[in-house]
């Protein structure tokens, strides 16, 4: 159970909403140290959040762009993670190829490249959003997956329940010690699974991220 109030905003608000957050976030992080970490998620309600968070004016060249997750896809694909991020942010903003740290999706041996990734993190990640989906997962850990009891590794390939079935992600340990976390949450039909995982339902996978910010829209709220 999260010791945060959920925040609920209306719902033509939340993209602004959770872009300020990330961006108060970050210039935090940025006061006590030369470089911040920016892990992102994707997904439909994240989308639009970061096409308001290109609009705002930070120091962006201190700043590193991680992924929460990622499909084992070609990163042109439209499944991809990185691509959503890539149109809606990264391409804005013009960063450099130096500051984002994309998941190879692309690569055959999957454990390989989730090894490899974990040796591409920070110790701690600054700022990770994360969203939820209506089972109750978030990242790319599903509701009964061992992933969820993984206690060492900090990145695990997967299968997911839905096509395309493989996935990397973060796992929980990784999460855990991430210094800001927002569960950004919208439509009814998440409802359900937001109330069990908001009164911390251990069977939930986002019931397990114990230190997120929680962001609804009044539909997943049940306002």
């Amino acid at each position: 159970m999260s010791s945060l109030p959920p925040r609920v905003v209306p719902a033509p608000a939340l993209p602004r909403e959770a872009a300020e957050w990330m961006a108060r976030s970050l210039q935090t992080a940025l006061t006590m140290k030369r470089r911040a970490s920016l892990a992102l998620s994707g997904g439909g309600t994240p989308g639009p959040a970061y096409r308001e968070l290109a609009r705002m004016t930070l120091p962006w060249e201190r700043v590193d762009v991680y992924f929460v997750d990622e499909r084992f896809v070609p990163p042109d694909h439209p499944e991809s993670n990185y691509h959503l991020v890539e149109e809606a942010l990264l391409r804005p903003l013009r960063l450099a190829p130096a500051q984002v740290f994309r998941m190879e999706g692309e690569r055959e041996d999957r454990d390989a490249a989730a090894r490899d990734y974990a040796a591409l993190l920070p110790s701690s990640l600054d700022v990770v959003l994360l969203g939820m989906g209506p089972d109750g997962h978030t990242a790319s850990l599903f509701p009964g997956h061992p992933a969820l009891e993984e206690k060492s590794r900090r990145v695990l390939a997967v299968v997911g329940p839905k096509p395309p079935p493989w996935r990397m992600t973060l796992t929980l340990p990784t999460l855990l010690a991430a210094n800001a976390v927002l569960m950004l949450v919208a439509g009814a039909g998440k409802k359900d699974a937001a109330q069990r995982a908001l009164a911390g339902d251990q069977a939930l996978p986002a019931g397990r991220v114990t230190n997120a910010q929680w962001m609804m829209d009044s539909a997943a709220a049940g306002r």
